[in-house]
Parts: structure tokens; sequence; C-alpha cells
């Protein structure tokens, strides 16, 4: 299977107010996760991240994802943005000379995908303006030994489950409209820290439980994101308030994976 995964993050200027330490905390976490076995066992040369990318590089790299026969992505934006009264949509800002994207190219000509956008979303007015975790390889169980997982299972697996789900977009959002995405310089974006610990909690807590030697599991994105949800209330004084786009499936395991344990 045809794999990639394209992170792209702009926490602003060095120096400036609004600058968001946590970003690059977020991309560093994110590729220790999806490198891991449970994270899906991505080869380097299947994560591609960028740092304030030019509005040109970010539109080349959506057009590869077709042209070099992807079937399946994850699309993720850590940094400024806003919400878009007239199109309703996130918007990114990508660099420090004012280039933005509209988050709905993340979407287009997507089969499988899952997009996670943890930027800001305060409607901006257009005539005024138109970012953990180590180790992913082994959980610690409660008596204090350690359950290896088997990397290329996992991903055997992770792709398995990947062709076995119809086409769809599924999309994760830090906040609500009209709410700020906070950030934390040890621990990423309040949105992206919690998505992965959670996920790692869960998956930390079936180890005990699971025989690996018989059986495995994998987690859809739409889980991920709900366990989620409670831990970034609580760490933004319930202020901020993830939200997610995904299909009407008639059955839960339709759902893309994001993790997988094996």
């Amino acid at each position: 299977m045809k794999r990639r995964i394209l992170i792209i993050t702009n926490a602003g200027k060095v120096g400036a107010e609004n600058y968001c330490e946590g970003v690059f905390k977020d991309k560093a976490n994110y590729v220790a996760f999806f490198k891991a076995g449970y994270g899906g066992f991505y080869s380097d040369a299947e994560i591609r991240t960028f740092d304030k990318p030019t509005k040109a590089k970010v539109r080349e790299e959506l057009a590869l994802l077709t042209t070099d026969g992807i079937e399946f992505s994850i699309l993720i934006f850590c940094g400024h943005g806003w919400y878009s009264t007239v199109s309703n949509t996130n918007i990114f800002e990508l660099n420090d000379n004012n280039e933005q994207i509209d988050s709905l190219e993340f979407r287009a000509g997507a089969k499988k995908r899952i997009v996670i956008e943890d930027n800001c979303r305060k409607p901006h007015k257009e005539y005024i303006n138109e970012s953990l975790i180590k180790g992913f390889s082994a959980m610690a169980l409660s008596d204090g030994h350690r359950r290896q997982v088997n990397p290329e299972e996992c991903k055997a697996l992770y792709n398995k489950k990947i062709a076995s789900c119809p086409e769809q977009i599924i999309i994760g959002q830090a906040c609500s409209v009209g709410e700020l995405a906070g950030d934390s310089p040890t621990n990423g974006g309040y949105y992206s820290g919690s998505l992965l610990k959670q996920t790692v909690r869960t998956a930390e807590a079936d180890l005990q439980s699971i025989d690996l030697s018989k059986s495995y599991k994998t987690y859809s994105f739409p889980l991920s994101h709900n366990n989620a949800v409670p831990l970034v209330k609580s760490l933004s004084g319930n202020t901020q308030n993830p939200q997610i786009e995904k299909p009407r499936v008639p059955d839960t395991n339709d759902y893309l994976p994001f993790a997988v344990i094996a």
C-alpha cells in the first residue's frame, strides 16, 4: 500500500508574542508516533515535513498525493490559522510572508484521508485578512516489564485495516469556531498532545489484557479524537472544544485507523 504523511507547521515569528514553540514539539511527537509500530510503522520516506512552506510548495505536495498514487494519507497542520466566515472553513497561515491556504485544499482528491487541523478558529473579517512521547516502540506494563509490539505485524495489519475501509475523509479540528487553540512549549498543542497521549494510554491499557500472539487491535481516528476531547477541555479550562467531521458510516469498524497494536 502506498501511504504518506504530510506535516506542515508554522509557529510564527521568533520573539513575537504569539510565537508557539509547542508546534515543534507536535512535529517531533507525530513523527515519533507514526514511525513506531502501533502508529503504522511508517518509513522516513513516507513522512514529509515542512516548516513555513510556500503556498506553491504545499500545493505541489498535495498534487503529488494523486500523481504518486498514494492510497492513504494523513495531512497535519500545526500552527497559526483562523476561521473564514465566507467559506466556513479553516484558513492556514503558512509562513511569514502572509501566504495562506484554505483547508478545503487538504480534502481535494482524497479517497482515504485523515486531516488534523491544530490551529485557532477565531473568525476574521474577510476585508481585513483573507504543535511527547518517545519510545513509542514499547509500552510499560503495571508490573514494570515492557511488552514489545511487532512493528512489521503492526504495519501489515494497519494497512489491511485501511484497505478494508470505504473511501472517506475524516477531519479532526483542535477547537470550535470562535475558539483559540492552546499551546504548550513542553507538550505541544493541547489537541495534538492530547490526541497522541490518550491514544497511547488506551493502547497501553489494552496491552495488559491482550495476548498479541493471538490477537491484535486497531484504534480508529474518531475514537482517538473522542478520547482526547476531555483532556483538551481540562487543559484549556473548558475554553477549547475539539470538533470532528466524519462520514455517517453504518458500522464504526468502517472508520480509518489511527493506531494499532500487534
